[in-house]
């Protein structure tokens, strides 16, 4: 976890389970639960947000309730550096794609994807990955019910 980061220490650890629970707390209850200073607590997030390690806030949504997840498994009839590269870009960039894994094995990249219904993620599949010359073949794994989605990092 500290690869290209400074070292965190205790409290650094506690303000993160904190604020991975419920990022909306006020920095005062945030020093209240975690025994510092309501400025000290502001200078920490600060600098955990300047540092990357903190990357982002936001509000998580129900995803069952607004459409259809799948998992998809994508594997390359090519291996080379210029074809995973713009491969990635154009998976980042889709706003269908919501996360984007390379992975080590015989599947090249884990895609989680999310449409309104599974016309538009077919059409969506027909355009973007049998569309697209390096995807040798995709596999689809359509979500049926979320049972645990936790966007925490385990900190212990």
């Amino acid at each position: 976890m500290q690869q290209g980061y400074a070292m965190l220490d205790a409290f650094d650890h506690a303000i993160l389970a904190v604020v991975q629970a419920d990022n909306r707390l006020p920095n005062r209850e945030i020093a209240h639960r975690v025994n510092l200073s309501e400025t000290a607590v502001r200078r920490r997030l600060d600098r955990l947000r300047n540092e990357g390690v903190i990357c982002g806030d936001v509000a998580l949504l129900d995803r069952d309730a607004l459409g259809q997840t799948m998992v998809v498994s994508v594997i390359f009839a090519e291996d080379s550096a210029g074809a995973y590269a713009r491969f990635r870009e154009e998976m980042v960039a889709s706003e269908r794609v919501t996360q984007c894994y390379s992975i080590a094995g015989e599947v090249d990249f884990i895609l989680i994807v999310h449409a309104p219904d599974l016309r538009e993620f077919e059409a969506w599949a027909q355009t973007t990955l049998l569309g697209d010359p390096v995807v040798k073949r995709y596999e689809t794994s359509v979500v049926f019910t979320t049972h645990k989605f936790s966007t925490g990092v385990p900190l212990g």
